[in-house]
């Protein structure tokens, strides 16, 4: 369902003098829409239509908008021929055997045809493109006659048209379309629109007047420029800027939309540009003050005039919302660093090899982002990475991002990057110690003065109906820049910018008591919601609420997947397909932002953060209360696997879990999402723990469990940190000794004050406490805090005692869980390890092996889990002396590895390398010399002569044939 498709019709009227541009013209139109905007054919026919007979021109226009309604799609009609005009409003499209004068038998009727299809089909909004003779009553005719449909179907219409009441001048309307879709409009956004050929066709057709008319919720539209989900083809002017083919293009389209320039802002803006020299720029102000757009104005220099930048001037940029996480910053920053910077991409695939063959991985941030940005530093390289609105992630995500964001403003091997930030003042964020070497940039509101201009200045302005006193009063005040009672004795309007774009916008008449008063967001956010209700359609005018709803439990900026927001509404009862959801949010203008607008990927949200409290208050009154769109957002999440939804659940789902106090889901969802990489869950969890603190309390059970995760995780990255520096050096040391070099391993960071073991036994040592006061000693979350501390204390030089507090635990575990239950597993397999550390590797041998006999028997499968007990088995045969033990299970592991994965898949290969080492070490040098070669002439079979398998099957090879000589002591 949905998509885009496209009609071109060239026509050539045989009754008529010839065009003779027509063909040619239709059919350029159509390669390009279709090749580079992406529409799909409307019809059967691929290509345009040449030359159809009345029937026909009439059979094919209703054939594209039968189609078109029935898949919910957008739909395009061009048409490039004859047209005439044979009275008020009555404006024909001329067929090849239509006659001089026609009817509506022997032509189209341009605006009652359309009128009757827009009536019976249910598009997901219309484009009109008329290139022909007499096209000036079309657009009367259309002005008047859709109108009053239009507020009943709640569509969305644009139509185009540059001819007045005389010829269409030799194509010159399509010429110059089509010259604006192969060059681009620099002042424009990331897709072309209709009213964006508005100027550049009055400049070039001098003897024509192109006329643009657009039509949203039965009014003109209420999205400056028409609906910009109706866009024709990408904005070829913009292809070199940060942003380009990313989600959050469309946002900056939002605001640099009715860009109002102001000399604050100019100055600003100049001084981001000059302060170059300092590696972190902050850009700092209150909310609405216009930070968002300085940063949008970086991304695109084009549409500042002067501004002494190119586009490439910003490499990468994110809008942070409040469900940016860590993972997907650094995936945003990867993806656009990969294709605007030289070499980044190598360096990534470096990177990522390594990380691949190396267990634990470093964390997702590293090998995304810092380590291949690390690589790149030489002599006059710039790397300018922007980061909108450091203030709104979750409270853990900021701080993670705010030591990134350190890190590489002050570390040595960083200083060919730059940052541009902003944040919002108040926040705390803006004082944050980590960030006091930054260059402040101060960005206050808007003057009074500013909004009147602003105001004064829009075509759109509805100023001329308030005629009070008090308006005007309220006007004078702005434009004499003096404090009145409206403004507290303040030069500056609460809600900067947010209130001219709204009062712009709203069509309801604002109270003279409203106006003396002071015209606040509240005020206009009000009436802005009761206008997008009067506009609706009636038929889904009640799914505003639920809508709103929705986007309010999302947050600011546009996150949430309009699929996902369809399923939410639905839980809320309110069923809308995403057309008629595109209706409303045209409807609602400047309250929605929109990412990839149109598409079937399109994200919504609300404008800006300052607009939520108004909005709940509206949501409420409409019937729907934020807890409930929340619970709807999870109600969709848990049903939807689509890798839109997945992704917005990752970074999202947990805050809607918190935001009706739902933490045991909120745990049990973390639980089970881990990560590839111990350090991406140590960080998950550590971004999330505030929130828990702060929804539920410290003493609340999944606020317990959130620490007790970290800490969990915390050990573990402890212990397989230090394994990884360990492996890197041995690794190193012996490709040195064969005169060959590793990569650098700066992927491995050092150990931090975090990780230290003494610290992380504690913090258990006191969840534990917490947890038996809170829960009582037979909860199994206490039971799992119980081993987690026996196994800290055991790496920590007690393995004994440790092992006689796990056997302690596994009893209760077995009284609790029973035997066969999971948690009842990991007991056993702790406590196994605990007895090899304490000196008997045959005992923990012995029990994994009846561990992993029990596994299996409930399990089956060679799967990863199974892998690795494998490998624990036959490590511990191998410390206790029992070689041959090791081997055959490895041996026993391989063959199943092999029938289920394959003989090349990296789990077959990794045992098969492990098999071969064993082999040496216990004597069989021969065999494992022969092993090695095979496995070896595999891996460049498969193409990974750089893959660090092939590295360590080459070391010991060499190692094997070429054993190193002690030197005498």
């Amino acid at each position: 369902m949905g998509g885009r498709l496209a009609l071109v019709v060239g026509s050539e009227c045989a009754a008529l003098p010839e065009l003779g541009f027509v063909h040619r013209l239709a059919t350029d139109l159509y390669a390009s829409l279709t090749s580079v905007g992406a529409w799909a054919p409307a019809t059967a026919h691929a290509g345009p239509v040449i030359n159809p007979g009345a029937s026909e021109l009439a059979d094919v226009i209703g054939t594209a908008f039968d189609t078109a309604g029935d898949r919910q799609a957008s739909l395009l009609v061009a048409f490039i021929g004859h047209g005439i005009t044979t009275g008020p409003e009555d404006f024909y499209l001329l067929a090849y055997d239509s006659p001089a004068l026609p009817d509506s038998r022997t032509a189209v009727h341009l605006t009652q045809t359309i009128r009757e299809r827009l009536n019976r089909s249910a598009l997901d909004g219309l484009v009109v493109l008329i290139d022909a003779c007499e096209a000036e009553e079309g657009v009367r005719g259309a002005a008047r006659r859709w109108t009053d449909l239009l507020a009943r179907s709640a569509g969305r219409v644009e139509l185009l048209v540059a001819s007045d009441d005389g010829p269409a001048y030799e194509g010159c309307f399509t010429r110059t379309m089509l010259g604006a879709f192969e060059e681009g409009l620099a002042a424009r956004g990331e897709n072309l629109l209709p009213s964006d050929l508005v100027d550049p066709i009055a400049a070039r057709c001098v003897q024509q007047r192109p006329q643009h008319l657009s039509y949203a919720m039965g009014n003109e539209s209420a999205s400056p420029g028409g609906d910009p989900g109706l866009w024709l083809v990408p904005n070829m002017a913009r292809r070199r800027d940060a942003l380009t083919g990313r989600p959050a293009a469309g946002f900056v389209d939002h605001l640099t939309r009715r860009l109002r320039l102001t000399g604050t802002i100019r100055e600003r803006l100049t001084e981001i540009v000059e302060s170059g020299s300092h590696r972190l720029r902050a850009v700092v102000g209150p909310p609405a003050a216009g930070k968002s757009t300085v940063m949008a104005m970086l991304i695109r220099p084009t549409i500042v005039d002067g501004l002494p930048i190119a586009p490439e001037y910003v490499t990468a940029a994110v809008f942070l919302t409040v469900n940016s996480s860590m993972e997907a910053v650094a995936a945003e920053l990867s993806a656009q660093l990969s294709s605007r910077l030289r070499g980044f991409d190598d360096a990534l695939r470096e990177v990522r090899l390594l990380a691949e063959r190396s267990d634990p991985k470093p964390d997702t941030f590293d090998i995304e982002v810092r380590l291949p940005l690390a690589r790149l530093a030489s002599p006059g390289t710039r790397v300018t990475i922007v980061l909108d609105g450091l203030d709104q992630p979750e409270t853990g995500s900021r701080d993670l991002l705010i030591r990134a964001i350190a890190d590489l403003t002050t570390s040595a091997e960083f200083t060919h990057v730059r940052l541009v930030i902003s944040i919002r003042t108040g926040t705390g964020v803006e004082d944050a110690p980590e960030l006091a070497h930054m260059h402040r940039i101060t960005l206050s509101e808007p003057s009074a003065r500013d909004i009147a201009d602003i105001l004064l200045g829009s075509t759109r302005s509805k100023l001329a109906r308030y005629h009070s006193e008090a308006w005007v009063r309220w006007i004078d005040a702005l434009l004499a820049e003096t404090p009145t009672s409206v403004f507290s004795g303040s030069h500056a309007v609460a809600g900067g910018w947010l209130v001219a774009r709204l009062l712009i916008e709203v069509d309801s008449m604002v109270t003279p008591a409203e106006v003396s008063q002071g015209i606040g967001l509240d005020t206009l956010i009000a009436h802005r919601v009761g206008d997008a209700i009067v506009a609706a359609d009636p038929a889904i005018r009640t799914a505003i609420g639920p809508l709103l709803g929705v986007l309010v439990a999302a947050g600011a900026g546009p996150v949430l997947p309009i699929e996902l927001a369809a399923a939410a509404m639905a839980q809320l009862g309110a069923e809308l397909s995403t057309a008629q959801i595109r209706d409303l949010v045209v409807g609602l203008g400047v309250l929605v932002s929109r990412s990839r607008p149109g598409a079937a990927s399109e994200a919504l949200g609300v404008t800006h953060g300052a607009l939520l409290p108004a909005l709940i208050t509206e949501t409420s009154r409409l019937g729907i209360e934020v807890e409930d769109a929340h619970r709807a957002i999870t109600a969709a999440i848990e049903a939807d696997s689509a890798d839109q939804a997945a992704e917005y659940a990752r970074d999202s789902a947990v805050r809607h879990y918190l935001a009706y106090r739902d933490g045991a889901a909120a745990v049990a969802y973390l639980e089970n999402t881990v990560a590839k990489v111990v350090e991406d869950n140590r960080e998950t969890w550590a971004a999330w723990l505030p929130s828990f603190v702060t929804v539920l309390g410290l003493d609340a059970p999944a606020t317990l469990a959130a620490r007790h995760n970290l800490a969990v995780w915390r050990a573990a990255n402890y212990q397989t940190r230090r394994e990884i520096v360990e492996f890197a050096q041995a690794l190193t040391a012996r490709l040195r000794e064969r005169g060959r070099h590793l990569p650098e391993m700066g992927s491995i960071p050092g150990i931090d004050e975090d990780d230290d073991l003494t610290t992380i036994a504690a913090e258990f040592e006191q969840l534990l406490t917490e947890r038996l006061r809170v829960l009582g000693p037979d909860h199994p979350d206490t039971l799992t805090t119980r081993g987690a501390l026996a196994q800290c204390r055991g790496k920590l030089g007690d393995p004994v005692g440790a092992a006689a507090e796990l056997d302690r635990v596994l009893t209760e575990h077995l009284r609790v869980f029973g035997p066969d239950h999971p948690d009842t597993h990991a007991a056993r397999r702790a406590l196994a390890h605990c007895h090899g550390e304490a000196g008997d590797p045959g005992r923990a041998a012995a029990e994994l092996d009846k561990l992993l006999a029990d596994r299996s028997r409930l399990l089956g499968g060679a799967d990863k889990e199974r892998t690795q007990l494998s490998y624990e088995i036959a490590d511990w045969y191998w410390r206790s002396g029992e070689t041959l033990s090791a081997i055959g299970r490895l041996t026993e592991l391989h063959a199943e590895q092999v029938e289920v994965l394959g003989p090349d898949h990296d789990s077959s290969l990794d045992t098969r390398y492990r098999l071969a080492v064993l082999r040496g070490a216990s004597g069989d040098t021969a065999g494992a010399i022969e092993d090695l070669g095979a496995l070896l002439s595999d891996l460049h079979r498969l193409h990974r002569d750089d893959d660090l398998l092939t590295e360590m099957v080459a070391l010991q090879l060499h190692l094997l044939r070429e054993p190193p000589v002690n030197e005498a002591p």
